[in-house]
């Protein structure tokens, strides 16, 4: 295994768009709206925020695009785990807005990067749904029938579809959905960035918001190297969330989701998503794989449940990722991995992203479980405009922050549920 280039890996190696240029704040700044993470919601949030009229910072501790927004598989992918009529017996019509975010994700961020002219490589050629045995494939059956009835045209796969369409024969049918796309999430990070700014926000990378405080009317939030006093505050760190708003680290259990890409596939590549589409299965340890742009094939998933933000490029699970390439597709068996490389995905306890809305105008907005690249544009859209003023015509549930049981064990106690789920995976449970 080559070591990896940078956190973000190949996205990082392969980037068009040179890093943002920011200076950490220095110094006291006032603003309507602060925001704490400058990932995809957090810089989506500000963008429509300050194109309202908002005056608007972004806090971000590390680099632009360090986190999950940079590190990701590039996937876009609609939709939320429960269907519409799952989350209004739940929520009520707050859970029909929730799940209109899923349904519009990919529509709204490819509109987006088109009026913002973001050069991320955006490919809308559709997604896959593979079922990973003959068992699953029954309820990949029914969730297309279910799209099919909603409007969208959604294509049954059978075997012979899937050795033809992706590549290889390990699976015994999918589907094929049209709104799905791909695009490079640290160049996307980047230009949304890009984009922000020139709206009138302002951006500071390398400032992580050591205390949040309650001053007067406002919020006082302190750094390294300085200081904002804000009307209203945005906590949008997701699977990178500290000690900052008291127990909202441990409502999320933060599981890294590794990846590997390999060197082109040149002639190899010829018979593997000739039509650059994303692929993902129907496992509950999630399989993800996909063409890059410089014609590598990316594979990712959760090999296992670490929560560590510092792996090792020859930790076991690149490992496990290489075998299971290799059982996808044999012909790549030989081709050697370029890059490996992880981040954090923040998972709640019931797979939906969580809007809390606390006290004194204090915001969090987490959870996206996998399922992020659209929908963190479509969400952070949704609350920026609200935060400024001109909310949109629908609301999305508020829940309250609900730490895990046994979080302290996560590792432990995830690592038995993983290997609980690799045996429901086996039998299609």
């Amino acid at each position: 295994m080559a070591p990896a280039a940078a956190p973000q890996g190949l996205w990082a190696a392969s980037s068009q768009v040179p890093p943002f240029e920011g200076r950490p704040l220095d110094g006291e700044k006032g603003v309507d709206i602060a925001i704490v993470g400058g990932g995809f919601t957090g810089l989506s949030a500000a963008l429509h925020a300050a194109e309202i009229g908002s005056s608007v910072c972004v806090l971000e501790a590390e680099s632009i695009g360090f986190g999950a927004s940079g590190r990701n598989g590039g996937q876009v992918n609609p939709g939320l785990k429960l269907d519409e009529t799952a989350l209004a017996a739940r929520f009520g019509e707050s859970g029909r807005g929730l799940y209109r975010l899923g349904q519009e994700a990919p529509d709204f961020l490819a509109d987006l990067i088109a009026r913002k002219r973001l050069n991320c490589r955006f490919e809308r050629n559709g997604l896959f749904r593979l079922a990973h045995n003959r068992v699953a494939l029954q309820t990949v059956r029914e969730a297309a029938a279910g799209l099919r009835r909603s409007g969208v045209a959604v294509e049954d796969l059978s075997a012979a579809d899937v050795v033809a369409r992706v590549g290889t024969g390990r699976y015994p049918g999918g589907l094929f959905d049209p709104r799905g796309a791909s695009v490079h999430p640290l160049d996307l990070c980047r230009e949304l960035a890009r984009a922000a700014q020139a709206a009138g926000a302002a951006l500071f990378p390398d400032s992580p918001a050591l205390t949040l405080n309650r001053i007067g009317k406002g919020w006082r939030i302190t750094t390294p190297g300085g200081m904002v006093h804000a009307r209203k505050v945005l906590v949008a760190t997701n699977a990178y969330t500290d000690a900052l708003v008291p127990g909202l680290a441990r409502s999320l259990l933060p599981v890294n989701s590794f990846q590997i890409a390999t060197e082109p596939l040149g002639a190899h590549g010829d018979a593997i998503l000739p039509g650059n589409q994303a692929v993902y299965d129907s496992r509950r340890l999630v399989l993800y794989f996909r063409k890059s742009p410089d014609g590598r094939l990316v594979l990712g998933g959760r090999a296992s449940f670490s929560s560590s933000r510092v792996t090792s490029d020859k930790v076991a699970d690149y490992s496990t990722l290489k075998s299971v390439l290799a059982g996808i597709f044999p012909s790549l068996a030989d081709l050697p991995i370029a890059h490996g490389w992880t981040g954090l995905v923040g998972i709640t306890l019931d797979y939906l992203p969580h809007y809390h809305a606390l006290p004194d105008d204090l915001h969090v907005l987490v959870g996206y479980n996998g399922r992020g690249v659209a929908l963190s544009h479509r969400a952070g859209a949704w609350l920026g405009r609200k935060l400024a003023g001109r909310p949109e015509s629908f609301d999305i549930p508020t829940v309250p922050v609900t730490p895990f049981p046994f979080h302290a064990w996560r590792e432990t106690v995830l690592d038995l549920g993983m290997r609980w789920n690799r045996i429901l995976d086996i039998f299609g449970r």
